[in-house]
């Protein structure tokens, strides 16, 4: 072999290891478990307002398995895939109930670059995802105010914390900005599931950030009902936080409007969260939040004005980088006739993989 067939083996051995070296796969997830003896707030003798003491799942964070990969295409574009599934540990199924989808958090592709990252298939929706992020508590359906009032059990968002049929463009970080549009296609040839629009915007200056972020939901997907011709829903939500070092401090204020709904769900609901994480050791933090939503009829004198608190208290200890233990008290009370507060003791544990 004459030294010029040498140096070319060499080199196109080299560009062959350099390019699987750019591309990486992995699998992660978390799990969450705990011992909780909860009781929400309800009307008297109901099975809401009745205390279960249980092993439960998914209190601080939702559990879920997930894969994903990127390839670096050359010149500064990368494509890459997510696939997600949500787990409830505590009985060893999959999804956040029966309903769901199987891969409910995420299943999509996307390309990035200089320019952006523009995403294809079921992805998490942007107004949820300024909810998690400007509240001490994150995501968790379990404990957060802010997101038990807004899309969890007792909120009244029409739409899911994910949406399938979606594109997202998110903008490169400009100074401290970015921006995001996402679009959720209907796919209905009758029209009565339409098209559902997002947006949201950032900035982030040293300890302090803040974001807006608005959607408009006109169709929506398992495992939340499906929408019925005319109606629809705006919800709009600004939030902001500041680290003082000794304190992180949270706020949130958010309005949803129902459009096209009649009875007990033509109603438009204001909602706001503050809360603080405060550092006790390098290892753990004091984590609080206090919630309020506040419905009102829409149009006309019914349904009457409902207000419903809750309060969450959680002392958060890390054993490593990637288990910590908690222990958390939740006050729920909706201020609803013959309604009785609730009062929830949690122990949990949660490892990311």
């Amino acid at each position: 072999m004459s030294p010029r067939s040498i140096a070319l083996a060499v080199a196109a051995l080299a560009t062959t290891l350099g390019a699987q070296a750019q591309s990486s796969y992995n699998l992660y997830g978390v799990v969450d478990l705990s011992l909780a003896s909860m009781q929400t707030s309800g009307a008297a003798g109901s099975p809401a307002n009745t205390r279960t003491t249980k092993v439960d799942g998914n209190n601080m964070v939702t559990s879920y398995i997930g894969f994903k990969g990127v390839e670096d295409l050359g010149g500064g574009l990368k494509a890459g895939f997510a696939l997600e599934a949500f787990l409830r540990p505590d009985v060893g199924a999959s999804g956040r109930s029966n309903a769901d989808v199987f891969w409910g958090r995420a299943a999509n592709v996307y390309l990035s670059s200089d320019l952006g990252k523009l995403t294809l298939g079921r992805q998490g929706n942007l107004v949820f995802g300024q909810v998690a992020g400007y509240n001490p508590f994150g995501g968790a359906f379990g404990l957060s105010p802010a997101v038990r009032l807004t899309y969890g059990a007792v909120g009244n968002d029409v739409g899911d914390s994910g949406v399938s049929n979606a594109i997202t463009y998110q903008t490169p970080n400009l100074a401290g900005f970015t921006a995001s549009v996402q679009v959720q296609l209907g796919e209905d040839s009758t029209k009565a599931q339409d098209t559902t629009y997002a947006g949201a915007v950032s900035y982030t200056a040293g300890p302090f950030s803040a974001g807006a972020s608005m959607q408009r939901v006109r169709s929506a997907t398992a495992p939340k009902p499906a929408l019925l011709a005319g109606q629809s829903q705006n919800f709009g939500l600004v939030s902001a936080s500041y680290d003082f070092g000794v304190a992180k401090l949270f706020a949130q204020y958010g309005q949803l409007g129902n459009n096209g709904y009649t009875g007990a769900s033509n109603i438009d609901t204001d909602v706001v969260q503050l809360g603080a994480s405060v550092p006790v050791t390098k290892d753990s933090k004091v984590l609080v939040s206090y919630g309020q939503s506040k419905e009102e009829a829409a149009s006309g004198t019914t349904p009457a004005a409902v207000k419903h608190d809750i309060f969450t208290l959680a002392y958060d200890l890390w054993l490593s980088k990637r288990t910590d233990v908690y222990a958390a008290y939740m006050y729920d009370k909706e201020k609803a006739a013959g309604f009785k507060a609730g009062n929830s003791v949690v122990f949990g544990v949660r490892h990311a993989f």
